[in-house]
């Protein structure tokens, strides 16, 4: 993805993010940590409902900079994890930071959803976290995850819907910055509306036992000012430079606003599975 004035042009394969694209790459590194752990025990909780304990080779999908992934290596060590993605730099974080750990660690490769370099049935449970917003062709995704799952191999995906979106009480300024947010990755080819339509998506490819559900997340759990940032200001970024410099203008007053009425920002996650037949 690269921002020129006035709009926003998606590179090849990566969709509507791009990391790299980031002028502040520390603080939107330290963000996608953030996002990581601040709701791993409601994370893990869904990740057991779903039977992860109970698989041997796991894939996540769009891995960033692998914290999940390796939560999730810890969560059932017994287990051979692999992460992949598409930018090196994230890679590059996953690999260190797992060295560190002083434990068997995930395995991290470069690898694109749409075509993974897998033979088929190699995995009986596939994550997708907060992937499918980005893709212009979620379909072509699903294709590859059935194709490299396990005959009775389950998918998990997780992502954003923004009619589930919320801020209460109201904030304009808020509104403003998700509402060009939003439209701004549906001209680079994504969907911010994507979580209604992932068991669709499921069924449409044969999976079996399709089921979606909403978890809510909400600034009451971790604080304003953390979700506020975590979810919201870092879309400023992702927006063409003149707007981005308007918006990023209303960031004090947005902030004020928001502290002013001790408003709660909550968000619908939608959370969708299936099992390859």
């Amino acid at each position: 993805m690269s921002k020129i004035q006035g709009q926003r042009v998606c590179g090849p394969n990566l969709g509507t993010y791009s990391f790299d694209e980031f002028d502040e790459k520390k603080q939107e590194l330290a963000r996608l940590k953030e996002q990581a752990t601040s709701f791993w025990e409601q994370e893990k909780a869904v990740l057991v409902a779903h039977g992860i304990q109970e698989c041997c080779n796991i894939l996540d999908l769009a891995c960033g900079p692998g914290v999940v992934t390796r939560k999730i290596k810890s969560l059932v060590p017994d287990s051979h994890v692999t992460g992949v993605d598409l930018n090196e730099s994230l890679l590059q974080v996953a690999i260190n930071d797992s060295q560190q750990d002083g434990c068997e660690t995930p395995t991290f490769r470069k690898a694109d959803c749409t075509n993974l370099p897998f033979e088929a049935s190699s995995f009986d449970f596939v994550y997708a976290r907060f992937l499918f917003q980005h893709l212009s062709t979620p379909v072509t995704a699903v294709a590859e995850i059935k194709r490299v799952l396990k005959p009775g191999g389950r998918v998990l995906i997780v992502d954003v819907d923004d009619r589930d979106l919320d801020v209460t009480p109201a904030c304009s300024s808020f509104e403003q910055l998700t509402r060009a947010a939003g439209v701004f990755q549906t001209e680079g080819g994504g969907n911010r509306h994507v979580g209604r339509t992932l068991d669709g998506l499921l069924k449409s490819h044969h999976f079996a036992n399709v089921n979606r559900q909403v978890e809510v997340m909400s600034s009451e759990q971790i604080g304003l000012e953390s979700f506020f940032r975590m979810t919201t200001q870092f879309k400023i970024e992702q927006l063409p430079e003149d707007l981005a410099a308007e918006m990023r203008e209303l960031l004090p007053e947005m902030r004020r606003q928001l502290a002013s009425v001790n408003a709660t920002i909550s968000a619908g996650i939608h959370v969708a599975s299936g099992l390859a037949c």
